[in-house]
């Protein structure tokens, strides 16, 4: 799918602007639940280690005493990992009791990073810690007794070439057609280079005298070809030397042109000549038309008469002047430029004959489109067949497979939320846009209830923004592969690329999304509904959605 070159980067702001309408949706429905308890203190004992050293996480709950209490279990800590859990340390007064966990943490890189929130479940409640920032520092290396060595260079990855045969399977076929075609017109060239190599007419026309002498056309009685190669051969001579138009003339035309030739002292000829050469064509006429065999031993006689009247017309041909020198030259040179030209235009003409075959067979076996994505390339086919990527964006994560990696988006937040709400978001999408997907996790203060209805409307209204005409706008519930559950509003329309020039495309949106306590989890995804790679995209993409599922003790 093609767009508009000034028109990309409006579109590449789509991924950006998904969530943003939402925090402003949200403002009007926080309000923090006041009550306490129970509730969940965390800490550490320290900010800042060497490589390997460990940190102590505590986490403290006071709760009522028949509340069942799961603590975090796993890694829930990356990046940092978890290398010991601690039994829980319980104490009662009155009617509640405190719990204390400890964890023991590490990292092996150094660094700055982030413990991540943790979720203890409370009876039917979840309640959430406080991050914490670490930093990791290297340890000092004894640089006087330990040696020091070079760091190893990068290994290259090995090629993919687990396609190149299917390409090799078409491409081979077509480059031999090529080569032998090619093989073949230059081995013809050369051979014409070779007959029509210029040999001059005295020469030419002896060496034809030769030729029918090893020919069995007396022998076989064959008078008719003897004699028309026998007057052929002087008739070419004199088409050459003395009348251009010695070929196509009747014996009468070309003896009375003789006549005048002789007459008017541009050539000597000698009567008898021009009489026996009369003789000779007359008795071919008769041979060629009339079917006379001429007497026995007259063929060979007149064999010999028209070599001695080839040879007494060059002794009374005059000498050849410099200009007819030059225009013989000037004519040959002529002639070679023809023959290079006919050669490229017929090897051109040929290998585009077998470039159309080919295109043609394979539109035939495999079909246009497939034919034309191999041609001009296909940037979704590309990444359908492509290697694609399954990771896990925010915290709790939402796991998605995409063909490429999301990357972190900005996300301001009107200053008015600061301190309220946290927000994460992550997106990619194919230049010119025929698929965008952009992940968004909003975390709301504990307590209180995400207004979902106002966030699907607030995104149509951000799609209408951007350009979006709706057609249709469906909403039903939708269910993950591992269980989570949450509403998939989906529908289709016009994206106003240009409203000026009225630029559109026709395209499909689904938007996924998922609340769980506080927490607002969102996958939109937008694609060309044109193009069948985009869509199948899109399907992938929305069947890997996954929902990190709580810890459970």
């Amino acid at each position: 799918m093609t767009h508009p070159h000034n028109h990309i980067g409006r579109a590449k702001n789509t991924i950006y602007a998904y969530g943003m309408a939402i925090f402003f949706i949200l403002f009007s429905f926080l309000s923090v639940n006041a009550q306490m308890e129970p509730t969940v203190t965390s800490k550490i004992d320290t900010t800042k280690i060497r490589l390997g050293e460990q940190i102590n996480y505590t986490l403290t709950v006071e709760a009522d005493q028949l509340a069942t209490v799961v603590f975090p279990e796993g890694q829930t800590f990356s990046p940092l990992e978890m290398i010991e859990s601690y039994k829980v340390d319980t104490s009662f007064a009155e009617a509640k009791m405190t719990l204390i966990k400890k964890y023991g943490l590490t990292q092996f890189d150094s660094g700055s990073y982030k413990i991540p929130r943790q979720r203890v479940i409370i009876g039917d409640r979840t309640l959430q810690t406080d991050s914490f920032q670490v930093d990791v520092a290297n340890v000092k290396l004894d640089t006087l007794t330990q040696g020091l060595y070079d760091i190893k260079p990068a290994i290259e990855l090995p090629t993919d070439y687990s396609k190149f045969w299917k390409y090799l399977l078409w491409i081979l076929p077509i480059l031999v057609a090529i080569a032998l075609f090619l093989f073949w017109l230059l081995r013809r060239h050369k051979k014409r280079i070779e007959a029509e190599k210029y040999i001059p007419p005295f020469e030419q026309a002896l060496a034809s005298l030769r030729q029918l002498d090893q020919t069995d056309f007396i022998v076989a009685a064959k008078y008719k070809e003897y004699y028309s190669t026998l007057t052929d051969t002087v008739r070419r001579y004199y088409e050459e030397k003395v009348y251009d138009k010695a070929l196509e003339s009747t014996t009468d035309e070309l003896i009375a042109r003789l006549e005048v030739e002789k007459d008017s002292g541009h050539i000597d000829f000698n009567p008898e000549t021009i009489q026996q050469l009369k003789d000779i064509f007359k008795r071919a006429d008769l041979v060629k038309f009339a079917r006379i065999n001429p007497p026995s031993g007259k063929a060979e006689a007149d064999r010999l008469a028209i070599e001695q009247i080839v040879k007494e017309t060059k002794e009374a041909l005059p000498e050849p002047t410099i200009e007819e020198l030059m225009k013989d030259q000037d004519f040959r040179e002529s002639m070679e430029r023809k023959r290079t030209r006919k050669l490229w235009l017929t090897g051109i003409a040929g290998v585009l004959g077998i470039l159309l075959i080919g295109l043609i067979t394979g539109i035939a076996i495999k079909g246009y489109d497939e034919v034309k994505d191999y041609l001009l390339g296909n940037q979704t086919r590309e990444l359908v067949e492509g290697n694609w990527v399954t990771s896990e964006y925010g915290f709790p994560s939402i796991v998605i497979s995409t063909p490429k990696v999301l990357e972190r988006l900005e996300t301001p937040i009107p200053d008015d939320l600061k301190g309220k709400m946290q927000a994460n978001a992550f997106g990619w999408q194919t230049e010119p846009p025929a698929v965008t997907i952009s992940v968004i996790q909003i975390i709301l203060p504990k307590g209180t209830e995400p207004p979902v209805k106002e966030i699907i409307d607030g995104q149509i209204a951000e799609l209408e923004k951007k350009g979006l005409i709706a057609d249709l706008v469906k909403q039903e519930k939708f269910k993950t592969p591992n269980g989570a559950e949450g509403i998939k509003t989906f529908g289709t329309g016009k994206f106003m690329i240009d409203k000026e020039k009225n630029i559109s495309i026709s395209g499909e949106y689904a938007m996924l999304n998922f609340v769980a306590e506080n927490i607002i989890q969102q996958v939109i995804i937008t694609w060309d509904k044109d193009d069948t790679y985009s869509v199948e995209i899109a399907e992938r993409v929305i069947n890997s959605v996954e929902l990190q599922k709580a810890e459970t003790k």
